[in-house]
């Protein structure tokens, strides 16, 4: 075989970032004891690379994409979410089903559903490695996060004033034309993190804009994901419905589809 790649990602799966998370105590020798059962795995569906000795397992952190297999001139490389160092022997087997062996779609399909599943399921125990990351600063050029976050859930979103700690909210450490928001949970001592794109810190951009997407970001916490129709989905129906209520939902979208083109191209040509 010269070359195949095989992988997906998370989807709606949320896995924190690899830049936040630590090994867990044992954590070498899990991923040690869990490469062994794959090889043993191996033998069933796929001995060559075994007798060969030409396969290399990783556990990544890489929050985009769960399991990949990449393929060239008889060597290989498995990279799996360190989230698997802990799955039981019938997760392993999927997944080694679906990189080495599945060819049908269907059963393709069914298989990825099987590990996403057991993803999901675990997401806390994901969340459970997370060490608390660098400071967010809330202070940009043109706005201040802290204040807009305030405003938010003191107009739109007043329940979440009834909570113990509210989340902490920072511009990214540089700008990007990908993301506007994220939302990222930490433990549960710790308090949940909105990062806004330092691209939207531009006088160009207006402030209900800022308002919608940290507005968008805070209903995370309001709504958790949910199973629906063999997916796991970050945006729910109630989610989006709540989302609509914000009375400058329209006009903030209307604004990112004739404006936010532009400030990312530009943002392109400054590299």
């Amino acid at each position: 075989m010269e070359r195949s790649e095989r992988e997906f990602g998370p989807g709606s799966v949320t896995v924190p970032p690899k830049s936040l998370a630590r090994p867990l105590s044992s954590q070498a020798a899990r991923e040690e004891n869990t490469e062994e059962r794959i090889r043993s795995l191996l033998w069933r569906y796929q001995p060559e690379f075994v007798l060969a000795g030409s396969l290399e397992i990783l556990f990544t952190r890489n929050s985009s994409t769960l399991v990949s297999l990449s393929q060239r001139k008889g060597h290989g490389t498995l990279r799996l979410h360190v989230l698997f160092s802990s799955a039981p022997a019938g997760v392993l087997e999927d997944v080694i089903r679906f990189c080495f062996t599945c060819k049908d779609q269907a059963q393709s399909k069914t298989l990825r559903s099987r590990i996403l599943d057991y993803v999901g399921e675990n997401r806390n125990q994901a969340i459970a490695t997370v060490a608390r990351p660098a400071c967010y600063a809330p202070e940009g050029s043109i706005y201040d996060l802290e204040e807009i976050l305030w405003h938010v859930i003191r107009e739109y979103v007043p329940e979440r004033r009834l909570k113990r700690t509210r989340p902490s909210i920072g511009w990214s450490k540089r700008a990007t034309t990908e993301l506007m928001g994220k939302w990222i949970e930490t433990p549960r001592e710790e308090a949940n993190i909105i990062v806004i794109n330092r691209l939207l810190d531009d006088e160009r951009v207006p402030s209900y804009y800022i308002e919608y997407i940290v507005y968008h970001e805070l209903l995370h916490d309001l709504f958790s994901i949910s199973r629906s129709h063999g997916r796991w989905v970050k945006h729910s129906p109630e989610f989006q419905t709540r989302e609509k209520t914000h009375p400058l939902y329209a006009r903030a979208r209307e604004w990112e589809t004739r404006e936010l083109h532009s400030l990312t191209t530009s943002e392109n040509a400054a590299r």
